[in-house]
């Protein structure tokens, strides 16, 4: 199982570690900090919009008909259809 908090460092507590402590009871934890730092300013930006444009009028149509499930179980296990 994995879980991603998104937190000001002020907010930490000993609740929160507790919470976690009771989530995953039993586990092995592995815990990464990363600052976050939301005023980054985007370089590139009309490059950007272009490649996101561009991704949008490529991307495949996939018809409603289709059953998705059975696609993934077919790539999940070759030969199975």
């Amino acid at each position: 199982m994995q879980t991603t908090y998104r937190l000001k460092a002020k907010e930490l507590s000993l609740d929160f570690l507790e919470s976690l402590k009771s989530m995953f009871t039993g586990q092995e934890l592995e815990i990464t900090v990363k600052s976050v730092n939301n005023k980054t300013p985007v370089k590139n930006k009309k490059k950007l919009l272009q490649m996101i444009e561009a991704n949008s009028n490529n991307a495949p149509v996939i018809s409603p008909d289709i059953d998705i499930r059975t696609l993934i179980d077919a790539s999940q296990n070759p030969g199975s259809i």
